[in-house]
């Protein structure tokens, strides 16, 4: 499933674990007609996806190349967040000649040993109490207070974003987030880059973002001071700018 919306250069937005295409629809709406906003549901995520569906970065690259050629574009601009980082990294490396511009956002690259066995704690946890139990808790890690006390309807969005997931798709996608390492293979990227995150985003925070940039050759670094993980949620006005400013979107289609 995906949906397009704008016009212009063609812009593929992937999600991350506990999300939807649904996720990016504050930023889309922001982007306006600066570029073709494309959004689509990682394999597994659709309500009607079918039971068991095979889960790898390799087989998310494969989905995403797929859908560059359904939309019969031959380059794009690629958005990846936590997960879909991952994925959009991946793809930079496997096809190049079809991606413009990169942006990485709250992208976890570099993660330490204690922060690996945080989140293998937190998967044991959503397998033993169900995923939305836990939620309370991870609504506390993504968005800072201020933002949830103002802005309830949010939080209740995302919530039901997240209960169309299924849970078993919900726990193999963070393990799956939780086993892949991107630092060894960043410095082989070569398109204009993004790397993006809230300043105390858990696991992806400024630190690892510094890291992350470091790592790319050029690539422009992006902290938002004082949020953490929700950053689409909660600052899509400038999510939305800096991507207009590191592809150079004007809203003209490519020639």
């Amino acid at each position: 499933m995906y949906a397009v919306n704008g016009s212009g250069e063609p812009v593929i937005f992937v999600h991350g674990n506990g999300s939807t295409h649904e996720t990016w629809s504050e930023v889309v709406s922001a982007m306006g007609d600066r570029a073709r906003c494309v959004t689509y549901d990682l394999r597994g995520h659709s309500p009607s996806a079918p039971e068991g569906a095979e889960l790898s970065i390799e087989i998310f690259v494969e989905d995403l190349e797929a859908l560059r050629r359904e939309l019969e574009v031959e380059r794009i601009h690629l958005v990846g967040q936590s997960l879909g980082a991952y994925i959009a990294a991946a793809y930079a490396l496997s096809y190049p000649q079809h991606v413009r511009g990169l942006a990485l956002l709250a992208a976890p690259a570099g993660r330490s040993r204690s922060e690996r066995d945080a989140l293998s704690a937190l998967i044991e946890r959503l397998k033993r109490e169900g995923v939305m139990q836990v939620m309370p808790d991870l609504v506390r890690h993504w968005y800072t207070d201020a933002f949830a006390a103002a802005h309830p309807d949010a939080i209740r969005k995302r919530l039901a974003q997240i209960a169309k997931i299924d849970e078993d798709i919900f726990i193999r996608t963070y393990e799956l987030y939780n086993a892949t390492e991107i630092l060894p293979w960043l410095d082989r990227i070569r398109c204009p880059t993004l790397v993006m995150t809230g300043e105390f985003a858990q696991g992806c925070g400024a630190a690892i973002a510094r890291t992350t940039s470091e790592s790319i050759e050029g690539a422009k670094l992006v902290i938002l001071d004082g949020l953490k993980n929700g950053l689409l949620t909660e600052a899509p006005q400038r999510v939305a700018r800096e991507l207009t400013s590191i592809f150079e979107l004007t809203g003209d289609r490519p020639t």
